[in-house]
């Protein structure tokens, strides 16, 4: 018999497929689901108002939890008609535009609603986040941005997770008619907003997109399985070029060009060749490094005489994923954290706090650090500072950030052991594979720049992220933020033919380190498994702080 789930707050019904997350994604409900429906993230949180279900894992929720409804949506399945509510910790919300338009990239400034007649756009296909600069090709200005969670999370936070649901049966197709929907869907909010809803009168006539290779591979329609099976193939390195039709972009110009930049290795991408052009460190004497603080982890170091490449497989820890309360940079996510005689915390838009974004996570775990609340692994230190907001959860101990009635969800918002060494892991393995680039290029210290760039870069308090040990102990002005690169870099080859050149010279010269095979990695790896590192000579600063 087949059963019906009623989706609140949008009121949508559909009939049960499978899993109620199975259902919503066939329905176009979107919840967040990091882990691609495997039981593991326990972000897909819904509350079943109404019907019966079984479900088969609930380890992750609390007993409290269990008695007020809540389900997994991943792992529940329907055995009547079901009203499903879905908590705000779970939609997938609007996702912050975090940017900035440097000065010094051929000026972009934002103008008001006026344009000729040729418009173009820039788009950053991100794992997690897609961003779009609408964008006047007469006079090179930005007139609009806007930015979409990517609909393809619902698959999983990772693009190995990507790879895999492509293999499944119809998997392609759905994610590629995913990204489309976020292009298509950016395409017409930014037209009629601009343009009073008269948008069939303005016609795209080049779309540009920077992403990393399995990014570009689902939008093109490409099977991202030879991304797995091939470090370097001829093809990443290669722009793809198309009428935007012949892909399913519906821009109102059927005849308009999509160019997506090239890349350099499987897991290096035209978002990064994008962030080195955005940082313009490729034409530099002295040599700068670029980290991309994303779920690939991507660095580069460089010069105009060379440039090395490497991807660290991060995670989505700083960007919501394997953290119980993280959640992406949006409406609600505690964005800076103090702790002084208590904890203070700043949240974006000033609403009730729904979890912590990349930027808090950073700031809290330093602060916890810093007042040896937790030690150099991670571990809660019982009889330390606060210690009346230390407790032992379902999953082991944990830290009250904000108490139930402070937050803007139904719970205490905690961070868990757990989530801290997940949040260790990522940043490790970042650090590692910038340390692993000085080690057959420059040290640290000898760099002239180094590049933050990512989704949140603007939103990192440096210091604390050095004692975190996601970053090198340096002086402040030695780190330069370059926030969204990737659309930046798209944005400069939108308007310019000659830094199309560029970003295929980019990829062309740029060479590709692969840490699975370097032993100093592992080395390197295990050493920045503590906080903030395991050699403390490394972090001076840090060290004078304890």
């Amino acid at each position: 018999m087949s059963h019906k789930i009623r989706f609140l707050p949008e009121g949508t019904e559909a009939e049960a497929k499978n899993s109620i997350l199975e259902t919503a994604i066939a329905n176009g409900v979107h919840i967040n689901s990091s882990c691609n429906g495997l039981g593991k993230c326990g972000k897909c949180r819904v509350i079943v108002q109404k019907g019966e279900f079984r479900s088969e894992a609930t380890e992750l929720l609390t007993q409290e939890e269990k008695k007020k409804g809540y389900a997994l949506a991943c792992q529940s399945f329907p055995e009547s008609d079901l009203e499903v509510l879905i908590p705000p910790e779970s939609r997938l919300g609007e996702h912050q535009i975090l940017e900035r338009i440097d000065s010094g990239i051929a000026e972009m400034r934002k103008k008001s609603k006026s344009a000729g007649e040729s418009l173009g756009l820039a788009i950053d296909i991100g794992t997690t986040t897609v961003v779009a600069y609408l964008t006047d090709l007469d006079s090179g200005n930005i007139i609009d941005t806007e930015s979409q969670l990517n609909k393809q999370s619902v698959f999983g936070a990772d693009v190995l997770s990507r790879i895999n649901q492509s293999k499944e049966t119809g998997g392609l197709e759905k994610l590629n008619s995913l990204i489309l929907e976020n292009i298509n869907g950016l395409t017409e909010i930014l037209l009629e907003r601009n343009f009073f809803g008269d948008s069939k009168e303005h016609h795209i006539k080049k779309i540009v997109t920077a992403g990393n290779t399995v990014m570009t591979y689902l939008l093109l329609g490409r099977d991202p399985s030879a991304i797995q099976k091939n470090q370097q193939l001829e093809e990443f390195r290669q722009p793809a070029l198309s009428r935007t039709a012949d892909i399913g972009i519906d821009c109102g110009n059927p005849k308009a060009e999509l160019y997506c930049l090239p890349g350099i290795a499987n897991y290096v991408g035209g978002d990064i060749v994008a962030d080195i052009m955005a940082s313009g460190m490729h034409l530099s004497d002295g040599i700068s490094m670029l980290i991309d603080v994303g779920t690939n982890g991507e660095i580069a170091l460089g010069n105009k005489e060379f440039l090395i490449t490497c991807s660290t497989s991060a995670g989505p820890a700083f960007e919501g994923g394997e953290t119980k309360h993280g959640m992406r940079a949006s409406t609600g996510a505690i964005e800076k954290v103090e702790i002084d005689d208590d904890i203070t915390y700043a949240v974006i838009n000033n609403d009730r706090p729904r979890g912590i974004c990349g930027s808090g996570l950073i700031d809290l775990i330093s602060e916890l650090f810093l007042n040896e609340i937790i030690d150099p692994k991670g571990k809660f230190i019982s009889d330390s500072r606060l210690s009346d907001r230390i407790r032992t959860g379902e999953s082991g101990p944990e830290f009250v950030v904000v108490p139930r009635e402070e937050a803007g969800i139904d719970s205490d918002i905690v961070i868990t052991e757990k989530d801290i060494e997940n949040i260790i892991i990522t940043k490790a393995a970042i650090y590692a594979g910038a340390s692993t680039l000085t080690r057959v290029g420059t040290p640290f210290d000898q760099l002239d720049k180094i590049y933050i760039a990512g989704g949140f870069g603007h939103y990192i308090n440096v210091e604390r992220a050095i004692v975190l040990g996601l970053l090198p102990d340096l002086p402040k002005e030695k780190f330069e933020f370059i926030g969204n690169g990737s659309v930046l870099g798209a944005q400069l080859c939108l308007t310019s033919d000659e830094k199309r050149k560029e970003a295929q010279e980019i990829a062309k010269r740029a060479t590709y380190l692969d840490l699975s095979k370097e032993r100093s990695f592992t080395e390197e790896y295990m050493n920045a498994s503590y906080l903030p590192h395991n050699n403390m000579d490394l972090f001076p600063t840090v060290e004078e702080k304890l």
